[in-house]
């Protein structure tokens, strides 16, 4: 087994018993005291997991949930209902933007009928999944690269798209809490107002078990966004509230797979 597969199912045991003796571990990837040592070292790297006596725990829930391997694979369907409602935005010639977000990455499928793109983004799964694909301008941000969020933050990331211009600017959010959207991390915060900025539209979309989750630092009001997209289910007095703060909200139907 690769490294990064033996980490990754590592971490997904941990998502499951959140922490583990070493024996534990060494027991359940069948590798040896050395390896699982040299694997947690990594992952300690990574602020995924903590070292404790005589084993490991996961991180704080702050730094977990900003894992891009962790979010990739929570509510894919949800993700994908949004995901296809976005591109029904999209249109051929446009310049649009993706955040660094697993939702904003999903709509990458949807994209086809939709060229020519131009495609600006600061996220690597999404960089990675238009570098060779015809009549799509793909403009990669630079930045410092979070090997967390998967994606580049930082002062060069915020000039760089101060410089441009976009059609449209597609954002999630790690927590809506109120009528606002939060984030744990300011760097991620300053890189999706820098896009904002830039764009003529902007719409944030979020499945729905980001409603009445806590982060630390204020991302905006949603009223500030042109669209907000969230897959159905809010209790009715959550989306009565939402409206009556002016926020533009679309509740998109899915589907859970059988």
């Amino acid at each position: 087994m690769r490294g990064e597969v033996r980490r990754e199912a590592l971490l997904q045991y941990l998502r499951i018993h959140e922490n583990a003796s070493v024996e534990d571990l060494v027991a359940e990837m069948r590798v040896s005291k050395m390896t699982v040592h040299r694997d947690l070292d990594r992952l300690v790297e990574q602020r995924l997991v903590r070292k404790v006596r005589g084993g490991v725990t996961l991180t704080t829930s702050i730094v977990f949930e900003g894992d891009y391997a962790y979010r990739e694979r929570q509510n894919r369907e949800e993700k994908a209902a949004l995901a296809a409602r976005i591109a029904d935005q999209v249109e051929p010639g446009m310049a649009i933007i993706l955040d660094d977000s697993s939702t904003a990455a999903s709509i990458v499928p949807f994209l086809d009928s939709k060229r020519p793109l131009t495609v600006i983004t600061n996220g690597l799964k999404v960089i990675e999944s238009f570098r060779r694909v015809d009549e799509v301008t793909l403009i990669s941000l630079g930045g410092t690269y979070d090997p967390v969020g998967n994606a580049f933050f930082g002062l060069i990331c915020e000039a760089g798209v101060g410089r441009l211009r976009a059609d449209l600017a597609v954002f999630s959010t790690s927590a809506v809490r109120g009528t606002s959207a939060y984030l744990h991390d300011p760097d991620i915060i300053r890189a999706k107002l820098a896009m904002k900025a830039v764009a003529e539209r902007s719409v944030l979309a979020f499945d729905r078990s980001k409603v009445g989750r806590s982060a630390l630092n204020l991302f905006a009001p949603l009223r500030d966004f042109d669209s907000v997209l969230v897959t159905e289910g809010l209790a009715p007095d959550v989306h009565q509230a939402l409206q009556r703060d002016g926020v533009r909200l679309e509740p998109v139907p899915w589907q859970a797979d059988p």
